[in-house]
């Protein structure tokens, strides 16, 4: 009897732990959990953007707040230097100050992109006179003005018997490097230069008289033919050392303002090799340089036919 007891006892022990067991896991799996608080940002980005934001100036936190300006802001030298038939009057800069106003004939051409990298070295602005000589090269056109420098016209096809055969022959000539130009940089500029320059004695060959009634006509149509002051010698064949020495032979006069011809046309490797020499033989006399613009004194030589 005493052992029945027992078996009971223990028998009611053990079911008492199974269900004190079975609650508290039940009691464990059915309490909340408790959410997992967000991690603090950290506030070293903006501890540094506060801190820039209070060392700008007024303007620069203002320049944060307006949206970015336009850059395709139109040229001033597409008004300035367009042909006007109306602006027949030039005003010259006449200063004691000490200019040289490089101007490249002929091109483009293969070499002008080492012309160009030669101007940009030296931060030189120059005028380049082109022709349609080498039409695969006619959008340095675009390129040359793109960097600063002034397009003028040499006419289109350089060919002294086509160019001076006749007025009306010399006009069609011209008005063909117009269109090409005004296609490159969006319009004809009022700068010329003649082949052979005004001067020149060829244009009798095939027409008599004809630079006697060019030259007046194209200033009163509005355009400035610039002749030049000063060369390099580089319309003939020379070595790099003889254009070099050219030049210093050729501006031994002293001159405020030079306008200095030279060629960026085919075969004209010496002139690209000797450009460096001759900016800085020109540096080397005081003289600062410029591009061609309507203040640029024009130097006209005496015509010659």
């Amino acid at each position: 009897m005493s052992s029945r007891k027992n078996n009971q006892l223990a028998y009611l022990i053990a079911c008492l732990c199974v269900a004190l067991l079975a609650g508290t896991l039940a009691m464990a799996l059915c309490r909340p959990h408790k959410a997992e608080e967000p991690k603090e940002k950290p506030a070293t980005q903006e501890v540094v953007v506060m801190d820039k934001m209070q060392n700008e100036s007024p303007e620069e936190k203002e320049a944060e707040l307006v949206p970015e300006a336009e850059t395709d802001q139109p040229d001033p030298r597409n008004a300035e230097f367009a042909l006007d038939p109306a602006r027949t009057e030039w005003s010259y800069d006449e200063s004691d100050t000490k200019v040289v106003y490089l101007t490249f004939d002929d091109g483009p051409s293969e070499n002008t992109q080492a012309v160009l990298d030669i101007l940009d070295e030296y931060g030189i602005k120059a005028a380049f006179f082109v022709t349609a000589i080498n039409p695969d090269y006619l959008d340095m056109i675009s390129e040359c003005y793109r960097r600063g420098h002034t397009i003028g016209m040499h006419t289109y096809s350089h060919d002294y018997a086509q160019v001076y055969a006749s007025y009306d022959a010399y006009w069609e000539d011209l008005d063909a490097i117009a269109a090409i130009v005004e296609d490159q940089i969006g319009y004809v500029p009022c700068f010329i230069r003649f082949p052979g320059g005004s001067s020149n004695t060829v244009s009798a060959n095939y027409c008599t008289g004809i630079m006697s009634t060019l030259a007046p006509d194209v200033l009163d149509r509005g355009y400035q033919y610039y002749d030049w002051d000063a060369s390099c010698g580089d319309g003939a064949k020379h070595t790099a050392d003889e254009l070099v020495e050219a030049t210093k032979a050729d501006t031994s006069y002293g001159y405020t303002k030079i306008v200095f011809l030279m060629h960026d046309g085919a075969n004209k490797e010496t002139t690209v090799e000797a450009l460096p020499r001759i900016i800085e033989y020109f540096k080397s006399e005081g003289y600062t340089f410029a591009p061609l613009d309507r203040s640029t004194p024009a130097p006209h030589h005496g015509i010659g036919n």
